[in-house]
């Protein structure tokens, strides 16, 4: 007979990881959001190792044995088309940390040639794409569970690999901060786009773990909520 963990045991992972999120806005956001407001490529190195570590911790929770049915809390169209968005966005800073914005409108195509203006204005913004799109690879298509319940393995697991979730989260919003300043008017389009990019993963576990409608599952939704808030109102006010 499967052993089913308590309510606590599912929440435990979600709330330390949250926890972390937390005291990282506290302790970190603010000179964050400062260094990547200022484009280099040390930020683009940040960016992707943080996205890497995202990427890896998706799959670990996709890894995780369901406790009840499939697992899977959306089909695979929507988490694809999810995970695409995710790409786009994740494109978008990378372009920004390497100054194509900036110098895009700087550059003379006539000096370039026609192959040059290719490669400046297709393929590099291709390969930051391509590269983005490893996260498709990851939250939409198919992953076999293999971290079985039973041992502690399933919650260590789990914590860890919502913790690098969060990590990018953290770099998301201090990105969010360089993008829109303090810009009151768009408190509900930030929370709204942070959702939209990073409650698939939460998602995830919850299917995995308590499922929906339960009462565990709704905490951790919760956590995870006000944590999103807590973020949006830091990029609108450190």
């Amino acid at each position: 007979m499967k052993t089913q963990p308590s309510s606590l045991t599912l929440v435990l992972p979600a709330l330390l990881a949250d926890a972390a999120g937390l005291a990282a806005m506290f302790l970190l956001f603010p000179r964050l959001a400062a260094r990547l407001a200022t484009p280099n490529g040390l930020n683009t190195l940040s960016f992707i190792g943080g996205f890497l570590l995202f990427c890896l911790g998706v799959f670990w929770l996709r890894r995780l044995r369901p406790l009840s049915g499939d697992g899977e809390w959306a089909r695979r169209g929507w988490r694809v088309a999810l995970a695409v968005v995710f790409a786009l966005a994740m494109s978008l800073a990378i372009a920004w940390q390497l100054g194509f914005f900036r110098s895009g409108l700087q550059v003379d195509t006539r000096d370039l040639g026609e192959g040059g203006s290719a490669s400046y204005f297709v393929f590099g913004p291709g390969a930051w794409l391509g590269f983005s799109a490893l996260y498709v690879l990851v939250l939409g298509f198919s992953v076999t569970p293999s971290v079985a319940v039973e041992g502690g393995r399933w919650t260590t697991v789990a914590t860890l690999a919502l913790l690098a979730t969060n990590v990018m989260l953290l770099l998301a919003a201090a990105q969010a901060r360089a993008f829109t300043g303090a810009a009151g008017w768009a408190l509900p389009l930030l929370y709204a786009l942070l959702l939209l990019l990073f409650l698939p993963p939460r998602l995830v576990y919850i299917a995995r773990g308590p499922g929906l409608p339960s009462p565990a599952g709704y905490v951790i939704l919760g956590l995870f909520l006000m944590l999103v808030g807590a973020y949006t109102l830091a990029i609108l006010t450190v």
